[in-house]
């Protein structure tokens, strides 16, 4: 049985146009009765139209056809695999955006991945904003647990950063903001110590959602203070010590011995317990750096000191008492901490053992090759140091200015009340030779009610 005859629909056919140029038409009849008649001067186009119709003609879907198309095979490999990949989008759409974000993206200087990078490390969605002054008044608040001093520190080194204004907010800090702060500082400890607390402010502040990041991870380290120490001369320690064993009973000759002779830090001083003072040592665990437990030995002049004016704890009112010992020395130059950098390079002297020296310290070997070494030059002053004893003290008997404390003839307590209802806080102050604020502060220990009047004329 022979083939059977192959119906074609469609057929080309060559002609020639009457300008000379040559053309090619497509006829045939659709399965509607349509009739087609399409003229083409490429004759591959004729042939992917007359190939598209015949398809139809036969219930191909015309989507699968074959298309005319410039793009290479890759090309049209790489179209497919995007429309698979995402389906119901424009493709030119999602490639038209994708270089608009890559051209911001190198404006900037960075790719598109650095910058997704920076987004998924900085972006907090749950952050709250809060300006830097509200921020400030509860990261005081939530320090109240530590030590006044400490609370005194964070106070005055958050101030700086209202300058940048109050009503910023905290997430708006920047690294240049940061350092044109801490730029503003001389003295590199005190660049170091606000850098500190500009740390842990922006520490608590990323703990609590208020910025995505700590800006002061990212700012340059501050270099450390090489210099040497300043201390006091052998002359105005012993002045130091004549001074505290005659003003106020003698209560800051101990603290002081303490400090010149076993160098605690005036934080370890105020937290220390009688108890803690024994025959040979002293048990330092308070203080500001209360993580680092020390044993340091007390040596044999200190041991004198300690007979004579036993430790019963710090003072009330060591501060302003201290200043006024601390003005008897006559001291031109007085750094903080000066006692305890006294009696460091005395130790590293005497022992010649810079590891033994930082144990008993609570310090570094690297601090103590920074600032104390070789601050002394004569070594009999190192002998003399450690040889000064309450008796040889009085032997030498030098003369301090010490001021003397006025005696206050107080009138009895109803004689003050009646005082205070007649007269004037001012004029009581001047019969007493007093200030009135004394008078004032008499009453408010004594429980003696003052009259508004008088509080309002003080004040």
């Amino acid at each position: 049985m022979g083939r059977p005859k192959r119906i074609e629909r469609f057929k080309i056919t060559a002609f020639r146009n009457s300008s000379g140029t040559k053309s090619w038409r497509v006829t045939g009849t659709k399965g509607d009765r349509s009739r087609v008649r399409e003229n083409f001067k490429d004759q591959g186009a004729a042939f992917d139209r007359k190939a598209e119709l015949d398809s139809e003609s036969v219930g191909l879907n015309s989507e699968r056809t074959l298309k005319k198309t410039y793009l290479s095979p890759e090309q049209i490999s790489d179209v497919e695999a995007a429309v698979k990949a995402a389906p119901g989008h424009s493709i030119a759409r999602i490639t038209a955006h994708y270089l608009q974000v890559q051209t911001q993206a190198a404006a900037v200087g960075i790719g598109l991945d650095q910058a997704l990078r920076f987004v998924e490390t900085h972006y907090r969605p749950e952050s709250t904003e809060i300006s830097l002054l509200n921020a400030r008044d509860k990261f005081i608040a939530s320090r109240s647990t530590l030590r006044p001093k400490s609370i005194l520190f964070y106070k005055n080194t958050t101030k700086h950063l209202l300058t940048l204004g109050p009503n910023r907010p905290v997430h708006s800090v920047s690294v240049s903001d940061l350092e044109q702060l801490i730029g503003g500082f001389t003295n590199v400890n005190t660049q170091r110590a606000h850098r500190r607390g500009f740390a842990v402010f922006f520490g608590w502040a990323v703990r609590h959602h208020y910025c995505g990041e700590n800006p002061c991870s990212r700012l340059d380290r501050v270099p450390q203070d090489t210099s040497r120490i300043s201390i006091l001369s052998l002359e105005e320690v012993k002045r130091l010590l004549t001074a505290a064993t005659r003003y106020a009973n003698a209560v800051l000759a101990a603290p002081v011995a303490i400090a010149l002779f076993a160098g605690l830090r005036p934080s370890e001083i105020e937290d220390l317990q009688p108890s803690e003072v024994k025959l040979d040592r002293i048990r330092v665990l308070g203080g500001k750096r209360r993580n680092v437990k020390r044993v340091p030995p007390i040596p044999p002049n200190l041991a004198e000191w300690l007979l004579e004016y036993p430790f019963r704890g710090a003072p009330t009112g060591r501060r302003y008492k201290f200043k006024v010992i601390k003005e008897a020395t006559k001291a031109k130059r007085w750094v903080q901490d000066i006692l305890r950098h006294i009696s460091i390079t005395y130790q590293a002297e005497r022992d010649q053992n810079d590891a033994l020296t930082a144990f008993n310290n609570g310090t570094s070997v690297r601090m103590i090759n920074q600032h104390y070494r070789d601050v002394i030059d004569n070594p009999e002053l190192v002998n003399e140091y450690w040889n000064i004893t309450p008796a040889s003290l009085k032997q030498e008997n030098l003369e301090v200015d010490i001021p003397e404390r006025k005696q206050v003839n107080w009138p009895s307590d109803a004689c003050l009340a009646k005082l205070v209802q007649e007269k004037p806080l001012t004029q009581i102050a001047k019969e007493i030779h007093v200030s009135d604020v004394a008078v004032r502060k008499r009453c408010l220990r004594r429980s003696i009610p003052i009259p508004f009047s008088h509080v309002r004329t003080s004040a």
